[in-house]
């Protein structure tokens, strides 16, 4: 069976669900309601992944864009650590590979390396440090 919206048609049959046990449920931990509550939350059955998200996390916190502040560093500690703990993976979105040491001595395997945006700019000899383009048509 496909696994892309071709599985849609699919729903309820018994090669949905079969589908449905080869995929990884990952969540994000953005808030800190989540935080606070993650014991239980991790308890869910079939959670599989869990992923820090320190942009909104910050928000939630009103420290926008403060991803250093000593608040969002523990949450992301405490992140990790349930994770494992509960026996799920975390998962780390590095800007860098060299940023993976300290996560991988935490216990982390799972990692996200760059962004799409930030790739497709970078690749771009005419985008600005603004992000626009600067080229002339």
């Amino acid at each position: 069976m496909r696994r892309d919206v071709g599985t849609v048609r699919h729903g309820g049959t018994p090669a949905y669900v079969d589908a449905l046990n080869d995929v990884v449920i990952a969540i994000m931990v953005e808030k800190k309601s989540c935080v606070d509550d993650l014991d239980r939350i991790l308890s869910v059955p079939g959670i599989d992944m869990v992923q820090f998200g320190a942009s909104d996390f910050s928000m939630s916190i009103g420290k926008t864009g403060q991803y250093g502040h000593p608040e969002v560093l523990e949450a992301e500690l405490k992140t990790i650590k349930t994770a494992l703990k509960k026996g799920k993976h975390p998962r780390v979105e590095l800007r860098d590979p060299s940023q993976a040491g300290k996560y991988l001595e935490l216990g982390v395997k799972h990692f996200c390396i760059g962004w799409d945006v930030r790739l497709i700019h970078r690749s771009r000899p005419d985008a600005s440090p603004s992000g626009r383009c600067t080229a002339s048509r």
